[in-house]
């Protein structure tokens, strides 16, 4: 799916398991005691500075190699290609301004990748009942990350399926339920839902 994949990038290793909340705890560390340092030693300062850093001055937007090239040349402790694909919510390979300045907001992952797939649902699903259904393909009430990657990928969501599940499945079990999709994305209203029935399907086994 889309161009962000991380092992299309030639010489770059496969994606490595990372903790969406760890992970932006690293980088906000990060982003305070090293971008903006290395952005002020240059004049610049804020989010604009932070951006331009990463190599957004030019043209507006930071692409994969871009990020880490940079966040490896200045050690960055986390795991730079996974965040990448956590901050590009879109999964077009580039990352916008917009979308850097998000993910220095306490509220990044309801507001980025949890948003963007509940966005997605909301046109596929009348409740998220049905869409729990869907995505439980053996039908145990748990969802495996495969499982939910495998499926979410079928139905045509345009971002990174595996970024999803790692910011829903909040105990860090890889074991995803119906309870914490609803505290995470909570409910798919009744307009919502009408809206889903034009375009989407209702619940059931996804053919493969």
């Amino acid at each position: 799916m889309g161009a962000a994949c991380s092992d299309c990038i030639k010489g770059e290793p496969a994606k490595k398991i990372i903790d969406p909340v760890e992970e932006l705890n690293i980088f906000k560390k990060f982003y305070n005691d090293t971008i903006l340092h290395e952005a002020k030693k240059k004049g610049k300062s804020g989010l604009k500075g932070a951006f331009d850093e990463l190599g957004g001055g030019n043209d507006g937007q930071v692409t994969r190699e871009e990020m880490m090239k940079y966040l490896t040349r200045n050690n960055y402790p986390g795991d730079a290609s996974g965040l990448f694909d956590l901050v590009d919510v879109d999964n077009e390979g580039l990352v916008t301004k917009a979308e850097f300045g998000a993910i220095t907001k306490s509220d990044f992952i309801k507001q980025g990748p949890v948003r963007a797939f509940k966005s997605f649902l909301m046109k596929k699903f009348k409740s998220l009942d049905d869409a729990f259904a869907t995505l439980d393909q053996s039908q145990d009430n748990h969802i495996e990350e495969t499982e939910f990657v495998t499926i979410v990928e079928k139905l045509g969501y345009d971002g990174d399926a595996t970024i999803v599940y790692r910011c829903l499945d909040e105990d860090r079990d890889h074991d995803l339920s119906l309870s914490e999709m609803t505290k995470m994305l909570g409910s798919l209203t009744q307009k919502e839902g009408k809206e889903g029935k034009k375009g989407g399907k209702k619940k059931g086994k996804v053919d493969g």
